[in-house]
């Protein structure tokens, strides 16, 4: 009778599996339109919909850097039809910066791929006296508390890519100014209202290229190939300052693996087919598409190493 029981289980598992999907996707992008999980959102959503036959949604759900949309997607029908793209904020800082946060990573969530991971580079006004990451090591030394850095936000990963950065080069001491957005933190550096802040290289490639701003360094662990002249922070002898960010895609929890499998092989292929990953390198993002296990094994050491650096910086919502 057991036997029979697990076979009917296992035969309806694998025909929903195979009838998967006979419905619309609706992608969740945690953040406003316009932003790097928003396109890359809509790049994936369209190529998706091409391969499985069926209309990909992405709905922009902003809120509470992004914990809004992830909560609820960790709510939704386990059925493979609601996705969230999330991110190092929303599952890799959000676990300690919020108190009260209502979902738990990766316990409220299916992973199903690290889709992309995109480099952060630290810029300078031009008027700052500093070439390298020395000289601006030196500088701020020379004048602790006098030199200011913009983020998007308390606890943004712009906020504590800096906050690490600091850290690692030996305690320096910079003045925070935080904004409501990425937007006016890049602006508030192009305008000379501030020193330095840190941003995704796709965002300050043109103001890089019109010399509007200087590239420090890329605090990531590899240089980009978009600026591959920018020597990485540990090449410039601060290590420890690794800030990649990255992209994924969860569902909720309870996905059956049939279908899990079915999404991880239809998005890896949709994020591989050489016109999306020319798509995607244009914005500054390199394709990863990992397994789901890859992306589970990961969460962890994410959470552990984006909460040390929220701690140090001493930022919590409540």
């Amino acid at each position: 009778m057991f036997r029979l029981f697990f076979l009917l289980v296992f035969i309806s598992l694998n025909s929903n599996a195979q009838q998967w999907p006979t419905k619309p996707i609706r992608l969740i992008v945690p953040h406003a339109p316009g932003g790097n999980s928003d396109t890359f959102g809509r790049i994936l959503a369209a190529k998706l919909a091409e391969r499985i036959g069926q209309q990909v949604f992405v709905e922009n759900r902003a809120g509470a850097g992004g914990t809004v949309a992830s909560e609820f997607t960790a709510r939704s029908a386990a059925d493979g039809y609601t996705l969230v793209v999330g991110d190092n904020g929303t599952h890799g800082v959000a676990p300690t910066l919020f108190s009260k946060l209502p979902y738990k990573v990766p316990a409220d969530f299916t992973s199903i791929t690290l889709a992309a991971t995109f480099p952060t580079v630290i810029v300078i006004h031009p008027s700052v006296p500093a070439q390298n990451v020395a000289e601006f090591v030196a500088l701020a030394k020379a004048q602790p508390g006098k030199l200011t850095y913009s983020s998007a936000g308390t606890g943004n990963g712009s906020h504590l890519t800096v906050d690490m950065f600091l850290q690692a080069a030996g305690n320096l001491e910079m003045v925070h100014v935080p904004y409501k957005g990425g937007a006016p933190a890049v602006l508030a550096v192009l305008a000379g209202d501030v020193q330095l802040t840190a941003v995704s290289v796709n965002t300050s490639m043109p103001h890089i290229k019109s010399g509007k701003v200087r590239a420090l360094a890329i605090a990531s662990l590899k240089r980009s190939p978009a600026l591959p002249e920018v020597r990485t922070l540990a090449e410039q002898g601060v290590k420890g300052a690794e800030a990649d960010s990255w992209l994924a895609i969860f569902g909720p929890p309870g996905i059956s693996e049939p279908v899990v499998a079915k999404l991880n092989q239809e998005i890896a292929a949709a994020l591989n087919d050489p016109p999306i990953r020319e798509k995607l390198a244009g914005i500054g993002l390199e394709v990863v598409a990992s397994s789901p296990a890859q992306l589970n094994a990961m969460l962890p050491g994410e959470v552990k190493r984006w909460g040390e650096a929220v701690k140090r910086s001493g930022a919590r919502v409540d």
